[in-house]
């Protein structure tokens, strides 16, 4: 590890990023309270009772931050209604984040995800698949959100069926590519919002780069050939003192946002994580 990486990292400008590079980098025990006092002035007042994709984002925001439930009790006020679980990004977004808050997902939740897994190894939300009369490809955002939910559970010692015909997906796409046009990326957006970009904090609609690479090492991936290209993109961002850039944030972000073009802590903290787990 970079020393001087790993001593920017552990700032305190940035608490969640230096709890989490103590914690899971460095292995050793932190305090939680500047994580806990970061997050008070970040979630508004009563944000348990905020509702839709805001509420995912405020759960997200706390685990992203590298807290558990226990640590901020007041995710147990959140309900989660299983019969509205429509295997969309949206809904594993939320499952990722409660794995690693450690709050227990029901069994049916499990049982929904291998019930419905397409035969391309892949997940589309349920009330588009219910109108359709045949066999249709799965979606690539909800498979990158699945990704990462399937990653946390490992890391958790979960184990899911379907991760084998989940990552024969991505490796079918070269991870990121058209299977029918393979040097086409599969979200071929504005140089920022693209899966090859390093963009932070993930949304619903995109996962950066890093996040891509992080799963897949956690997962077991990391020295696979396959994931050399993700590797060479990710390295092109990284600056000669070690640290990654930032290509693209959320115009309102869940996290304290950081300036686009320049170093980000998160961006490197994932980077030095997935060369950890690797």
């Amino acid at each position: 590890m970079n020393s001087k990486v790993i001593s920017w990292l552990l700032e305190e400008e940035n608490p969640a990023v230096a709890y989490r590079t103590q914690t899971e980098i460095l292995s050793e025990t932190a305090d939680p309270e500047p994580v806990r006092m970061q997050l008070a002035k970040l979630l508004p007042e009563n944000w348990t009772e905020t509702k839709g994709l805001w509420l995912i984002y405020h759960i997200t925001a706390i685990a992203e931050s590298g807290l558990t439930a226990a640590e901020f009790p007041e995710v147990f006020k959140v309900e989660f209604d299983e019969n509205k679980f429509e295997c969309g990004c949206g809904d594993f977004m939320r499952l990722h984040a409660m794995v690693r808050l450690g709050l227990d997902i029901p069994m049916r939740i499990f049982d929904a995800i291998a019930q419905n897994q397409l035969p391309d190894g892949g997940f589309l939300c349920l009330h588009r698949l219910k109108k359709l009369k045949y066999t249709p490809k799965s979606c690539y955002k909800a498979n990158l959100h699945a990704l990462m939910f399937f990653a946390e559970c490992k890391k958790h010692g979960i184990s899911l069926q379907g991760t084998d015909s989940l990552l024969d997906y991505f490796w079918k796409h070269n991870i990121f590519y058209r299977t029918v046009e393979p040097e086409t990326l599969v979200l071929n957006a504005r140089e920022g919002w693209r899966s090859i970009d390093t963009f932070h904090p993930f949304e619903t609609m995109r996962v950066g780069l890093h996040n891509i690479v992080e799963a897949f090492c956690a997962l077991g991936y990391g020295n696979d050939a396959r994931l050399t290209e993700a590797w060479d993109l990710l390295y092109h961002r990284k600056t000669s003192d070690g640290k990654y850039l930032l290509n693209q944030t959320l115009a309102k972000s869940y996290l304290p946002k950081e300036k686009v073009g320049k170093p980000s802590k998160w961006v490197t903290f994932y980077a030095e994580l997935a060369e950890q787990l690797h």
